[in-house]
This record gives C-alpha cells, sequence and structure tokens, in this order.
C-alpha cells in the first residue's frame, strides 16, 4: 500500500469516471498517488510495528543461540573428559586376548553410552552452526528491510525466512532422536 500503481487515466472507464468527477478532491487525490494521508500513517505504524516485532525475535534468537552455545560448550567438554578417561582406562588395562572376555557388561555399556554421547555432541554441534546460519540470514534480513524495499525483493526474502536453507531436516530428526 506505500507505492500504490499510478491510476491509469489512459483506460477509456477510468478516464471517464475521473473527468465526470474532477474536483479539487479527487484532483488531490489523484496528485498524491490515490492514497489517503491516514492511510500513510496506519501503513507506517503497522511497518514500524512489524520491524521491532522482528528486531525483538531477532535479539530472542541470538541469546538462545548464545545459550546453546555454551550447553555446546559443556557437552563437548564432558564428552571430551569422558573419552580420555575412557582411553585411560584401557591403558591401564593389559593387552591380552584371555582378559578381553573378562569385560563385564556393564564396561560394554558405558562403551556403548560413550559412543552414543559422542554422538550426540556431534549432532548438536551440527544443529548449533545450522542455527548459527539461519539467524545470520534472518538477522541480514530484517537489517536489510526499509520502506523502500522493492515488492519482488521482499517476495525474495520471504521465499528464503520460509525454506530455511541452512537448515537439514535429517540432522534435525537426528536430533530429536536424542531427546526423546
Amino acid at each position: 500500500h506505500f507505492r500504490r500503481p499510478k491510476l491509469l487515466t489512459e483506460s477509456g472507464a477510468i478516464s471517464e469516471i475521473v473527468k465526470s468527477n474532477l474536483s479539487d478532491r479527487m484532483r488531490s487525490y489523484l496528485e498524491a498517488g490515490c492514497t489517503h494521508h491516514n492511510e500513510t500513517i496506519q501503513n507506517m505504524n503497522k511497518l514500524h510495528s512489524c520491524q521491532e516485532k522482528l528486531n525483538d525475535h531477532i535479539s530472542k534468537a541470538k541469546l538462545l543461540l548464545e545459550e546453546l552455545h555454551i550447553l555446546e560448550e559443556d557437552v563437548y567438554s564432558t564428552t571430551l573428559k569422558a573419552c580420555l578417561s575412557s582411553l585411560r582406562h584401557m591403558d591401564d588395562c593389559p593387552d591380552d586376548n584371555s582378559l578381553t572376555n573378562i569385560f563385564s557388561e556393564d564396561e560394554q555399556q558405558s562403551g556403548d553410552l560413550l559412543d552414543k554421547a559422542v554422538s550426540c555432541a556431534s549432532v548438536m554441534v551440527l544443529v548449533h552452526n545450522m542455527l548459527k546460519l539461519d539467524y545470520t540470514m534472518q538477522e541480514k534480513i530484517v537489517k536489510a528491510l526499509c520502506i523502500k524495499t522493492a515488492s519482488s525483493e521482499l517476495e525474495g526474502y520471504c521465499q528464503m525466512w520460509d525454506l530455511r536453507p541452512y537448515i537439514d531436516d535429517n540432522v534435525i530428526q537426528l536430533a530429536w532422536q536424542f531427546v526423546s
């Protein structure tokens, strides 16, 4: 509604309507680009409100990404410590084939848990990186928005926002499997 196309007065029907109703008010309306002042104010207020909401979304997303990064570091640190501890434990055991049969089920389960923890940490890093790229894209889009943004550009931004090109659904499904 900000930049309506100019009224095509060359059209026969429109030309007749304009000629038959050409008053000071109609002339003023045509000169103003076929907009009402109060419509423009309402649209500007709506635009400002939408921009504030988008900026709020970006701020909240940034905080969540920072929180996820801290969790990622904690998971990485814990997994690294567990791996190092497991390696030390293996180094302490003599390399004898007869002893490999002695390992209890608990030790085998702890190895499986360690593998799962490493996989979970890896998926967490992937998810964080995908979300960070998606956030960066959204931040760039929000910063690029202004009243002079062309409709075609806005449509492109909407498509990219909806498409979420940096998010791999398979990785997200894998992440959900770890938390469920």
